[in-house]
């Protein structure tokens, strides 16, 4: 046993005025209890207790070190209790990092219903396209699409993202219709800085493999919404997610381009720290976060479907 093992086990005998009491309790000889005792005694340089045939006193130093000692357990209580508060209904904050797109379109949803099934719980989200740190910069999870490099964090696939090439009517009537990839040296392509392959390539699948071709363009920025709107008003070709798009090609403002030649399957991930226990607080958010997500994907592929028949 350890220092703070003695010391409980003390307060223990104390409260209950039993060294055999104590010791049925733990499991253990009352001989052990008693040497427990007295080595705890021996450290201290103290009598703690007198003993009789049939009853325990405290000395006066005995019922100052037990003040202390019960102190000590009433802390430990406390701990455990504020710990397993972890493990029940959510209190506190959860501190999220969340691309723009995400952040944007899909996650205040899920923050809505979060703090409805939660109402101790408060959010904060961070948006952006870069990645920071998540445990250095104090984040319970992040949102991150994409090649996952950090590999000291879980990751769980929320759903695939489908990336095609967009322009405007007006700018296709323009410049011409781009037929083959080969076509895109001669057209202002919008570059996405936060792309792993950097601004200047596109990370795309050709004719079904992996790949990444290079672009130049008049325009670069580090939001796709952004580069979305700027493709609405003419300036360029456009890489971004299908869903992003939608509305726009709904309405008309934007059209897929070389979809059968140049396309993507991005993974959309919700990463957290690493560690055994995970908080409630998170894996509450991912339960939610992940069935909203894939209702989303549902909807929305089947929407998809009907508008290609």
């Amino acid at each position: 046993m350890s220092n703070l093992d003695d010391m409980l086990l003390f307060v223990q005998v104390v409260k209950q005025k039993s060294f055999r009491a104590v010791a049925d309790q733990e499991g253990i000889a009352s001989s052990v209890v008693s040497k427990h005792i007295s080595r705890l005694e021996k450290r201290l340089g103290v009598q703690l207790l007198t003993r009789t045939t049939r009853k325990l006193n405290l000395t006066e130093a005995g019922e100052e070190f037990y003040d202390h000692c019960l102190q000590v357990e009433n802390g430990i209580k406390l701990a455990e209790l504020a710990v397993s508060e972890h493990t029940k209904e959510p209190k506190g904050k959860l501190k999220i990092s969340a691309p723009i797109v995400s952040g944007h379109y899909f996650l205040p949803r899920v923050i809505s219903e979060y703090l409805k099934q939660y109402p101790q719980m408060q959010v904060e989200m961070v948006i952006e396209d870069s990645f920071q740190d998540l445990v250095s910069a104090g984040f319970d999870l992040a949102i991150r699409t994409g090649t996952l490099l950090d590999s000291s964090l879980r990751a769980k696939l929320l759903v695939m993202s489908h990336w095609n090439v967009y322009a405007s009517p007006n700018y296709l009537k323009e410049f011409g219709r781009p037929d083959s990839i080969f076509d895109l040296e001669k057209h202002n392509c919008l570059q996405f800085s936060y792309q792993e392959t950097g601004a200047n390539e596109w990370p795309v699948t050709v004719d079904g493999k992996a790949d990444s071709i290079r672009i130049t363009g008049s325009f670069q920025a580090d939001s796709l919404v952004t580069l979305r709107e700027a493709a609405c008003m003419g300036i360029g070709l456009a890489f971004m997610p299908v869903y992003l798009a939608n509305n726009q090609v709904k309405s008309g403002e934007l059209e897929p381009v070389l979809q059968d030649y140049i396309y993507r399957e991005v993974g959309i991930y919700v990463v957290y720290p690493n560690i055994r226990y995970v908080p409630k607080k998170i894996s509450a958010f991912i339960g939610i976060l992940t069935e909203l997500y894939a209702e989303y994907s549902y909807s929305f592929q089947h929407n998809l479907q009907k508008s290609d028949d």
